[in-house]
């Protein structure tokens, strides 16, 4: 386990300027946030009596309407074990084989609803993978959303005026300060790019990028907390494609990538769990959403998905940056016998009495008595049934 902290970023030292920045911003730009509402559901996540709160970040279960049921038998057990106040989906949450409107909803229910059945707050972002079977069913991810804002227990929420279709920020109020005591952040980091751009060829197979009205928002809704809060609100973002940065973090180095400088890199960034297991499928431009959350001092961590067998976590210049392993058995893994021997989850912990700090660690399948020897699938012979 480990227990990252802002450090130098220092949440509540930085409180005082945050919001006098927050003040001149206001005058230079739109107001933060302007004509939109607040969170329908905001009132539902608060820290524990305790002072805690927890969430478990499953990614990847890229499935069909017939799920493996160890995906679903992972996902129950976790919940079950670990108790969370809330669950991200970070993206990849189905394949692209359901043919119908009806399977695709059978896909994500499938996953989903082991969540609902325990009462558990969740939401999810969308994966470069999500939208893979809109020609045969149908399901564009507005529609995809709006089915899943039927849930009970769903905190995401429908904005249009936003590249992407799952951004959203949900505060976590406080036991024992008023307001915001933390914010949860979810991106929409996109589909494929583009074959040809601006007349020139796309020669490797990449993904979307954070668009700028994207960071923009983030940055808004930062300052506009800070600003209610009396200082930056501590807090935690995900996203499906990883960033530029977690190359860097890896290596030591935005250049030299080497085993030498990763060597380096494992004490100066304090990498844990240290697998990786294919390079970083990140998009083709830099979006600048690492700087931009670096500068605001609020986001503690980035976490990501998309390279199923990559679990690295670590601290790259004061934001930390990692990765939760594929949840799902219905796709890629490691090769071999061993393919599903990094199927899991990651689980982190924040302290209300601690701002700026939070634990974070992996768990994974094996952990908790899910099989991970055989390599075929073990698929459900029937999708569970449709709440509606």
């Amino acid at each position: 386990m480990t227990n990252p902290t802002v450090g130098r970023r220092g949440v509540l030292a930085m409180g005082a300027g945050i919001t006098a920045a927050a003040a001149v911003a206001g005058q230079a730009e739109a107001k933060p946030g302007k004509g939109r509402k607040k969170h329908p559901k905001a009132s539902k996540l608060r820290f524990r009596e305790d002072g805690t709160f927890k969430v478990i970040q499953f990614n990847d279960t890229q499935d069909t309407h017939l799920t493996d049921k160890r995906t679903i038998e992972l996902i129950t057990k976790a919940v079950a074990q670990e108790k969370p106040d809330f669950v991200v989906f970070n993206g990849d949450i189905i394949n692209g084989d359901p043919a119908t409107a009806q399977q695709v909803k059978q896909a994500y229910n499938n996953v989903i609803a082991p969540v609902e059945a325990a009462n558990v707050p969740w939401a999810l972002t969308f994966g470069n993978h999500d939208e893979d079977s809109l020609k045969k069913s149908g399901m564009t991810e507005q529609k995809i959303m709006n089915f899943l804002l039927g849930y009970e227990h769903n905190m995401n929420v429908r904005d249009d005026s936003l590249s992407g279709h799952s951004n959203v920020m949900i505060p976590v109020a406080g036991r024992r300060t008023k307001g915001t005591a933390a914010a949860l952040w979810l991106l929409d980091s996109g589909r494929y790019e583009e074959e040809t751009l601006d007349g020139q060829k796309v020669e490797e197979y990449t993904y979307e990028t954070l668009h700028a009205d994207q960071v923009c928002w983030y940055r808004e809704q930062s300052l506009e907390l800070a600003k209610r809060n009396g200082g930056p609100v501590p807090g935690l973002m995900w996203m499906h494609i990883p960033v530029w940065e977690t190359r860097f973090m890896w290596y030591g180095s935005p250049t030299d990538w080497t085993d030498e400088s990763h060597q380096k890199a494992l004490t100066k960034h304090q990498i844990t769990d240290p697998n990786r297991n294919e390079r970083e499928y990140v998009s083709q431009f830099n979006s600048g959403i690492y700087n931009t959350v670096r500068e605001q001092g609020d986001v503690m961590g980035i976490y990501f998905g998309h390279d199923h067998v990559n679990t690295y976590e670590g601290n790259y210049f004061g934001v930390h940056l990692g990765y939760a392993p594929g949840t799902g058995y219905g796709t890629y893994g490691l090769d071999g016998a061993k393919k599903h021997h990094l199927r899991g989850c990651r689980v982190f912990t924040l302290d209300e009495r601690k701002p700026g700090e939070f634990a974070t660690r992996n768990l994974y399948a094996k952990d908790l008595g899910v099989d991970v020897e055989t390599v075929d699938n073990v698929r459900i012979s029937e999708p569970a049934p449709l709440p509606f």
